[in-house]
C-alpha cells in the first residue's frame, strides 16, 4: 500500500459532457423550484382546518397586521394580540373550521369567533379568546315515580 498513489473516479467531464451536466442541473432545479411555487400557491388554497400548523402561524400574522392597522394598534398591542392567536392555536382553539372563518379564495383570515377586543382604562387594548365549554347532556328526570328499578339519573348543569 503506498501512499503516494492518487485515487481518480475517472476523467472530469469536459466539453459537451460538462455542458450537458449543467444544463441538465439546471433544468432539473428550474423544475423544482417550479413545482415547489405550484404546490406553495395552492397551499393556502385549502380550508382552515386542512391547512398546516406553519401555514395557519402565517396566515395568523397576516390577521394581525390587518388588524393592527384597522384598529391602530400599537406595536405592543400587535405584539400581544399575536401571541394569543399563536397561544390559542397551540391549544388548539382555532382548529374547527367554524370559529375561523378562511376565504380560501382570497387566502385570508376574515374573522376568528371568539376574539374579544376591549381598551382598557390605560388606553390599551386587550385581547381574549373565549373558549367554549362542552356542554353536558342534560337528561329529565321522571316525574311520575315509576319503579323501574333504576334510580332516576342526575341533571347535570
Amino acid at each position: 500500500m503506498s501512499a503516494s498513489a492518487p485515487t481518480t473516479t475517472g476523467p472530469p467531464a469536459t466539453g459537451a459532457a460538462a455542458q450537458h451536466n449543467k444544463t441538465a442541473k439546471r433544468i432539473s432545479s428550474d423544475n423544482f423550484t417550479k413545482v415547489v411555487e405550484e404546490t406553495s400557491n395552492d397551499a393556502y388554497k385549502r380550508p382552515w382546518h386542512r391547512l398546516e400548523r406553519g401555514l395557519r402561524l402565517n396566515r395568523l400574522r397576516i390577521f394581525m397586521e390587518e388588524e393592527k392597522k384597522k384598529l391602530k394598534l400599537t406595536q405592543f398591542e400587535g405584539a400581544s394580540l399575536l401571541a394569543l392567536l399563536q397561544k390559542a392555536l397551540e391549544k388548539r382553539l382555532l382548529n374547527s373550521k367554524t370559529t375561523v372563518v378562511y376565504d380560501m379564495d382570497a387566502e385570508r383570515i376574515l374573522e376568528i369567533k371568539g376574539l374579544v377586543m376591549h381598551r382598557g382604562a390605560d388606553g390599551v387594548m386587550q385581547f381574549q379568546i373565549l373558549e367554549k365549554k362542552p356542554a353536558g347532556t342534560v337528561r329529565k328526570r321522571r316525574e311520575d315515580g315509576g319503579s323501574t328499578g333504576a334510580a332516576a339519573p342526575a341533571q347535570t348543569e
